[in-house]
């Protein structure tokens, strides 16, 4: 397991950061025993008071605060322990804004329908998909010249689940139904009401598909 950790500060993922540098930030309260941290071998993000070594925390941290709402899991959205349908009005669910982060969380999310994504999440996505597929397409070509996009062809197999399920939370986070996505079985019509919502803003307050 790596010694490097992440911790959630606000909305934005920080880190990596090393073991000295998480215990001087918890010494200096940047890390509280409720922040959400996460290395290479957990299963989602818990809270420091949980998921931190003892040599790690400090000495005012003596036993796990049980007394607030559990800590929320950036990997899937739900709250660790329990399922997701008892989350609607939990905390915050973390939402990616980079690039990177954008699209490691819809691989991790990879056949995740149920939650909300904002705009990053699927946007910057839908640029990693369209970088990936020119450069398959080039690579595809140079290889096999006589034949159809192979390269693409499997790579667009392999994200058509993710890219399904991050399409259905994107609906979600602006209170809309996943079946939302079948519109664009109708030509052209349906490919512009599907971007337009894809556009819109989410809600900013917890709804039926999960908190805000």
């Amino acid at each position: 397991m790596s010694d490097d950790w992440y911790y959630a500060l606000g909305q934005q993922r920080q880190g990596p950061v090393g073991e000295n540098e998480v215990a001087r930030l918890a010494a200096g309260g940047t890390i509280t025993r409720e922040t959400l941290v996460w290395r290479s071998g957990m299963e989602g993000w818990e809270s420091a008071q949980e998921a931190l070594p003892p040599h790690l925390r400090p000495a005012d941290w003596p036993g796990a605060d049980t007394s607030g709402p559990p800590p929320m899991s950036y990997r899937t959205g739900e709250t660790v322990g329990t399922a997701a349908a008892d989350n609607h009005h939990g905390g915050a669910t973390y939402h990616p804004a980079g690039f990177q982060d954008s699209v490691r969380t819809v691989f991790q999310r990879y056949a995740t329908f149920t939650g909300r994504s904002r705009r990053p999440e699927y946007w910057w996505f839908v640029l990693f998909n369209i970088i990936v597929s020119l450069v398959l397409g080039i690579v595809s070509g140079l290889l096999f010249p006589n034949e159809a996009d192979i390269l693409g062809g499997i790579y667009n197999l392999a994200v058509l689940l993710p890219s399904l399920a991050v399409g259905v939370r994107r609906l979600h986070d602006i209170g809309r139904t996943g079946w939302w996505l079948l519109i664009a079985l109708i030509p052209i019509v349906g490919i512009i009401v599907l971007i337009v919502f894809f556009a819109t803003k989410g809600e900013e307050h917890d709804n039926q598909y999960g908190p805000a």
